[in-house]
């Protein structure tokens, strides 16, 4: 079963790679075409950073905070094939918000703070 959650992701984790859990579900496939629009090829990138799965679609649409430091991604993860514990792993002896899953209300309550808004 796949949980939808949201995580708060700093910017460099954001440019990285996807941690290998989620491999899986978050690989992007890149299709060449010819003149004529036919498919002539395809490749597979199952080591794509968060920034590459949020504008393939496999994230929801990022939120960024007002100075780019933090990038708020939605996502629905297992805790059967350890995807789950790899992006909490993200997080592991890191301040909040610093790669941090959040619930729908805390995300929204974090993107109406300071920390986003700039404010």
């Amino acid at each position: 079963m796949a949980y939808e959650m949201y995580i708060c992701l700093n910017k460099a984790t954001y440019e990285s790679t996807i941690p290998s859990a989620l491999s899986d579900q978050l690989k992007i496939t890149t299709y060449t075409y010819d003149d004529n629009g036919e498919v002539t090829g395809s490749s597979v990138n199952t080591t794509p950073t968060w920034e590459e799965c949020a504008f393939a679609g496999k994230l929801g649409i990022p939120k960024k905070s007002h100075d780019g430091a933090f990038i708020l991604v939605k996502g629905a993860f297992s805790m059967l094939t350890g995807e789950m514990s790899a992006i909490i792993a993200l997080g592991a002896s890191q301040a909040y918000p610093n790669n941090s899953v959040l619930t729908k209300a805390e995300a929204h309550t974090l993107v109406a703070s300071g920390t986003f808004t700039g404010e």
